[in-house]
């Protein structure tokens, strides 16, 4: 028996470590830490961390080393490490599983009602089935973190794939909703949940009932948030949902308008009683909101969310129609004998409106009218698009998220609802576009290439065709070869083939064959068909045809454009078009040596986009 237990001398194989400083009578002579001897041969090393908070009990932190040639330095090193774990409060104080521990959390956390239902149920399902019976101390991280990874992998913890996932636990027969188990992992959001009452638990315990004095769970992160992308209804489908709704009935259109223009939440909407309107400052004020309990449907009114009250101000069309609306709930109120007082709830099933909706069955009734209108939709979508109109509209973000009851200075309405701004975005896009001139038809890439070649390809191609234009490859004879073209050109032959391919839709080239080689093909001039000439023109025209005209001249270098100038020439003249491309030339290097075959000159008529001719010098 360890010296650890009593006070009186220690046993024959046992060492121990001296009781702590001060205190009366035996305490000064209990022993702190002990090495114990085991019949097995092994080492037991314990100290004495104080009474357990939970069971009173002696809490005896204990390690066994094996035997070994060394294991009395390990126990020495192990004593040591023991005791400045409990000089330093390092050591827990409490043996405690994670169900005591997160169960005594839920007993005594500060939070609203629907919240610990909410989270009970997470408990219930996830948690103590799963790792409640595990130490909430020893490799704590290690056995939540395992617990994270099999939720990802199924949100019922299956061992066993073979069985049937009942549409309820009720005894029913079953039909194609009930269906073989598929593993359906818990969304990153839901993880995040129990990861908070977990650490909740953990933080609780470290700072108010110093269970330790370091957080076992330190460190450990949960799944980074799921990237929501709401899709607000467009303008179209709201304004149907709107009327839809109010020819089913006034309350029901009504209640679908406040939260398309409020942006409020469900629970906001439905507790919304006649004191909270005010039709004379033309404001509607957000107050309460209503909850749903899971378990018992019970319906209960809390503070809002993030106690962040606030007034939505109501245009006149609006607030008009919530006067006549309370005008006709007065009127069907006195036909059954009732006054409807400040207290009143804009929308209930009762006829004095002293009870509000169910927010399920507004979800529920909601989801029915869309569905049969078509449209995949959802509740909150009308919030989504309140965020949008006025995003949209050109309000700041920050009134935005006031509105909305976003905390953060509008920090929260940037994180989760970045879609919003997106989608505004995209209808500024859309608004610029329709305010622009018309854009011009692209041009065709093919046709593109024979005046703006970009490729390596595109480029020799456009050479070899004003070679042909030229004459220098005259029509019908024999095509150079695309290892000739590489070799001339300089380029791959992969480039050469495709350049050769561009020909071919130019229509420069024929398609040739098996041992034939293709052909060149020019296009030739087009000739108009020629007008009737009147008697006392032929003079006018030839002399006119004698004269220079303005022309636009574009200077290519290999292929792109250097330099875009004017002068007047006559395109059908070649001795013209060389002194001006030299001339060009030599401008463009400053006299440096240059090639000029690398040079080409485009000519047009001036103001005229179709090209006349393209002058190489070859």
């Amino acid at each position: 028996m360890s010296t650890a237990d009593t006070a009186a001398a220690p046993a024959r194989g046992t060492r121990t470590r001296g009781g702590p400083r001060g205190g009366h009578g035996a305490r000064r002579n209990r022993p702190r830490g002990s090495i114990d001897r085991l019949a097995s041969g092994s080492l037991r090393v314990r100290v004495d961390a104080g009474a357990d908070p939970i069971t009173g009990k002696r809490h005896r932190p204990t390690i066994i080393i094996s035997p070994g040639p060394d294991d009395e330095h390990q126990a020495e090193v192990a004593l040591t490490r023991l005791l400045n774990q409990v000089d330093e409060q390092r050591h827990p104080k409490a043996k405690v599983d994670i169900a005591h521990l997160v169960l005594k959390y839920q007993d005594e956390r500060k939070a609203a009602r629907t919240t610990i239902e909410k989270d009970g149920g997470l408990i219930a399902r996830h948690i103590i089935p799963y790792i409640g019976a595990k130490s909430a101390t020893k490799d704590a991280r290690k056995t939540i973190r395992a617990l994270y990874k099999d939720c990802q992998r199924c949100r019922h913890h299956c061992t066993n794939k073979n069985w049937i996932e009942h549409r309820t636990p009720r005894k029913h027969e079953c039909d194609p909703r009930c269906r073989k188990h598929r593993c359906e992992g818990l969304s990153n959001n839901t993880i995040r949940k129990i990861h908070a009452i977990l650490s909740g638990a953990y933080t609780m315990a470290m700072a108010e009932w110093e269970w330790w004095s370091v957080n076992p769970i330190d460190g450990l992160a949960p799944p980074s948030f799921e990237k929501t992308d709401p899709v607000p209804p467009s303008t179209t489908e709201a304004a149907a949902i709107v009327n839809e709704a109010f020819r089913r009935a006034l309350a029901w259109g009504v209640l679908l308008f406040i939260a398309m223009i409020s942006g409020a939440r469900r629970g906001e909407v439905v507790a919304l009683r006649r004191r909270h309107h005010d039709p004379v400052k033309k404001v509607l004020y957000l107050r309460e909101a209503i909850a749903q309990l899971d378990e018992t449907n019970e319906l209960i009114e809390k503070g809002i969310k993030n106690e962040i009250a606030r007034h939505i101000v109501l245009d006149d069309a609006s607030n008009q129609l919530l006067i006549d609306y309370w005008a006709a709930l007065d009127a069907a109120a006195s036909e059954a004998g009732h006054d409807l007082d400040d207290d009143a709830f804009f929308f209930s099933l009762e006829p004095d409106h002293s009870t509000p909706l169910q927010p399920r069955s507004v979800t529920q009734r909601y989801r029915r009218m869309t569905r049969a209108m078509g449209l995949d939709t959802q509740l909150k979508c009308l919030r989504h698009f309140n965020a949008t109109e006025l995003i949209a509209a050109g309000v700041d973000i920050r009134t935005v998220a006031g509105r909305l009851g976003h905390g953060g200075g509008g920090s929260t309405t940037l994180r989760f609802y970045a879609a919003w701004a997106s989608e505004a975005h995209q209808r500024a896009a859309g608004d610029l576009a329709a305010r622009l001139p018309e854009l011009p038809a692209m041009l065709d890439r093919v046709e593109r290439a024979k005046t703006a070649p970009e490729a390596p390809f595109e480029r020799v191609a456009t050479r070899i065709r004003s070679r042909i234009l030229s004459g220098d490859l005259p029509d019908g004879s024999v095509a150079p070869s695309t290892k000739e073209i590489a070799a001339t050109y300089d380029v791959a032959v992969g480039t050469a083939h495709r350049a050769a391919d561009l020909l071919r839709q130019w229509g420069m080239l024929s398609a040739g064959g098996r041992g034939k080689r293709p052909l060149i093909l020019s296009p030739g001039p087009q000739q108009p068909t020629p007008e009737p000439i009147e008697e006392g023109q032929l003079e006018a025209i030839a002399a006119l045809k004698a004269l220079p005209r303005p022309l636009d001249l574009e200077l290519l270098h290999l292929g792109r454009t250097v330099k875009a100038f004017t002068a007047e020439a006559d395109p059908a003249d070649a001795g013209q078009l060389a002194r001006l491309l030299r001339g060009a030339v030599r401008r463009h290097t400053a006299g440096a040596d240059a090639d000029i075959g690398d040079f080409e000159l485009i000519v047009r008529f001036s103001g005229e986009p179709a090209v006349v001719t393209v002058f190489a010098s070859l």
